[in-house]
């Protein structure tokens, strides 16, 4: 049945083996998990980053939007997942930007709802298309 599924997500060994070379996805999940710490640190003042929107908001700058929008894109984009991680990861980026920016507003309160609401949320489906995809790299069956 899993042979099914790899198949279904038309992803040879060969491919797999090629993704493992050009990206680590764990890395890429415990990155991205990372976020929410340096978010706090950042509207708590713990924080020596200069974060900024503009730049926070773009999501090919990390590692992950660097494969997504290169290889990535080459090699997985026509497959459902793969666009579901690319809109999961814009998001991602999109609400991580606007924590920051409500912040450096002045508006603390806004930017710890953000926070703990949609950037949580979005960190979440990000993470969890994330996982899923490397489930399907290293040929393990991903859960639903």
């Amino acid at each position: 049945m899993f042979k099914t599924v790899l198949a279904m997500f038309g992803v040879t060994q060969s491919q797999r083996d090629e993704i493992r070379k050009e990206i680590n996805l764990f890395d890429a999940v415990q990155a991205h998990t990372a976020w929410k710490k340096r978010l706090m640190d950042y509207l708590e003042g713990r924080s020596s980053e200069d974060l900024q929107p503009h730049n926070i908001c773009v999501d090919n700058r990390c590692e992950l939007g660097k494969w997504i929008h290169g290889p990535g894109k080459a090699r997985l984009g026509e497959q459902p997942l793969f666009r579901q991680l690319v809109d999961e990861h814009a998001k991602f980026h999109y609400y991580a930007s606007k924590v920051v920016e409500a912040h450096q507003a002045g508006d603390v309160s806004l930017a710890l709802t953000i926070l703990a609401g949609s950037f949580a949320e979005q960190s979440r489906s990000t993470v969890n298309c994330l996982a899923k995809l490397n489930a399907i790299v290293e040929g393990e069956q991903p859960t639903a």
